[in-house]
Formats: C-alpha cells, structure tokens, sequence
C-alpha cells in the first residue's frame, strides 16, 4: 500500500505489550488530571461557599446592626419628645398661675392701696377741682379776591421763580 505521506505509521512495529503499556500510561495520566480536576473544583467550591456564607453572614449582621439602631434612635427620640411634652405642661401651668397673679394685682383696690401707700397719692377733694371755660365761638375767615385771573397767573409764576432761585 503506498501512503501519500512520508510519515511513517510507527504504531504498526509497536508490540503489544508496548501498546498496553502506553495505553495504561494514558489512563493513569487521565485519571490523575480527573482527580486534580476535582481537588481543585472541590476547592474552589469551597472557598466560593465559604466567602459566600460569610458575605451572606456579614449582610445579615449589618442589617441587624441597622435595624437595633434604628430601634435605639426611636427609642432615644421617643423619650426626648415625652420629656418635651413634660416641659410643655410644665410651661403652660406656670403661665396660668402668672397670669392669673397678674389678674389679682390688678383689682381696683390693689391700685388705690399702691396710689395711696406706695406714691403717696390722695384722692381728689372738691376744691382740688377747677373747671376751665373755652371759647366756642365759630370764627371763619375770608380769603381776598384776587379779581383777574392774570394777575393769578402772575402771582403762580414769581412762586416758580422763587421756587428756583431767580
């Protein structure tokens, strides 16, 4: 048989027992790169579930941690408006007792007791009082005529010329 090749086919004066040899070698040799194949998709499977679990872990953690201080924040603001509320009253029922003082010094007897005692006042006698008399009579003036309207004029025009300096 010829061969268009110049290779030769040297797997023809292979014997057998060379032949089970190389065959064994290359079982041995798949089987060794399956196990490594194996040992390292093991490892990485892992490792990849390890960083998962703990990227799932510390996601959980950081969402509790914000949820109880968020429940801490509620509670501080929560306290502080009911303290709030606290003074508020408290406020409010001052104000009413003040104004309520204010209203008692105020009365028509307190007044005089403080005109009389404090400033040294006295109450009006009848001859303390003098009545003084104005005269109501009407008065009304009369302004002049100016009789002719060009002497108006004249008089409205020396007021513009004093009104500007001249």
């Amino acid at each position: 048989m010829y061969n268009d090749n110049l290779a030769y086919d040297l797997s023809l004066f292979e014997t057998d027992e060379d032949f089970e040899q190389k065959k064994e070698a290359r079982k041995k040799q798949r089987e060794e790169k399956a196990k490594i194949s194996l040992t390292q998709k093991k490892s990485i499977g892992r490792n990849g579930s390890i960083l998962a679990a703990f990227a799932v872990v510390s996601f959980v953690a950081v969402i509790a941690f914000s949820l109880l201080y968020s429940k801490v924040q509620i509670s501080d603001y929560t306290s502080m408006i009911s303290e709030t509320k606290n003074d508020i009253e408290l406020a409010e029922r001052e104000n009413v007792r003040l104004r309520s003082q204010l209203d008692s010094m105020y009365t028509i007897d307190n007044v005089e007791h403080i005109a009389s005692q404090e400033l040294g006042l006295q109450k009006t006698q009848s001859s303390q009082i003098s009545y003084v008399t104005l005269n109501t009579e009407e008065m009304t003036e009369v302004a002049e005529d100016d009789g002719n309207i060009f002497v108006s004029i004249q008089k409205w025009f020396n007021s513009i010329l004093d009104y500007l300096g001249f």
